[in-house]
């Protein structure tokens, strides 16, 4: 019991001052508020990226690039290392491009709709087609 009672200052001395320096570490770290508008540029910039890497990375986008002489893996560098501002103006140039599967698309679903409707008896446009009754 005698070594417990010797014992007893030293150790709460050094556990006041482990407390002390934690206390003090904790407060002199500097951590910086961020802007919602920073992060969302940031998941932009991120998204972009990985929607351009995807488009490269079809069969058919390869095959162009490698008829071009273009090695896949420098378009990969050259997107990766791509301003912020190029991400953006190229992704707008292709937004604003027409896509030529979309058309083609669009007729065979109204085609199919017709069809549909001509089933279900709504219109007569095909006469081979006998509406359901």
């Amino acid at each position: 019991m005698d070594f417990i009672h010797r014992l007893k200052r030293p150790v709460s001395v050094v556990l006041a001052i482990f407390t002390l320096l934690l206390g003090l570490q904790s407060s002199v770290s500097r951590a910086a508020m961020i802007s919602t508008e920073s992060q969302l540029q940031s998941e932009q910039l991120q998204y972009d990226r990985e929607q351009l890497l995807q488009l490269t990375q079809t069969d058919e986008a390869k095959d162009i690039l490698l008829s071009m002489g273009v090695s896949p893996d420098d378009v990969e560098k050259r997107i990766n290392h791509m301003t912020q501002e190029e991400l953006a103006q190229f992704n707008q140039q292709m937004n604003d491009m027409p896509a030529g599967a979309g058309v083609v698309g669009v007729i065979l679903l109204i085609f199919v709709i017709l069809i549909v409707l001509d089933l279900l008896g709504t219109t007569n446009i095909f006469p081979v087609i006998k509406p359901i009754r």
